[in-house]
């Protein structure tokens, strides 16, 4: 049976160590999700709203936003230096160029695609294939290299 994404939500904040965030869904255009800081909730484009498996990656990818900008406010160490800096210069939907690579190639993006394939593949049997080319086999890469965090 597959669980209620309150549950869902609830064990992938314990797993990152952060509190869970409201979900709402909205209209975002092309966006997949969105994570809004200042009012503290994750949006969810409205189209997934029947869609377990895309509102699970939404999750567990913004969520680990939320996990990156605290590791970046609480450690002194090289990764939180690094993180504190990227969080600060973002690109997102509105800022990325025509064919989005500026988006795929940061650090904070792969990190939480990897996140996401990490957590969904090993504690909800959920297999994650990204719709990018050569994308996945990177991730696993990243994930092998930063187990410790993930």
């Amino acid at each position: 049976m597959t669980k209620t994404i309150k549950q869902l939500s609830k064990e992938i904040a314990e797993h990152l160590g952060i509190d869970p965030l409201p979900i709402k869904y909205e209209d975002l255009g092309d966006e997949d999700s969105r994570l809004y800081t200042q009012e503290e909730y994750v949006g969810i484009n409205k189209k997934y709203k029947d869609d377990y498996e895309e509102i699970a990656k939404c999750i567990a990818h913004e969520y680990r936003h939320v996990f990156q900008i605290f590791y970046a406010d609480l450690f002194h160490d090289e990764r939180a230096t690094r993180w504190k800096g990227l969080l600060r210069t973002q690109i997102n939907s509105s800022t990325m160029n025509d064919d989005g690579s500026n988006y795929i190639n940061q650090e904070l993006e792969i990190d939480a695609f990897a996140f996401t394939k990490f957590y969904l593949e090993n504690f909800e049997d959920m297999e994650v294939i990204n719709r990018i080319d050569g994308l996945d086999k990177y991730l696993d890469l990243y994930i092998k290299n930063n187990i410790r965090i993930m």
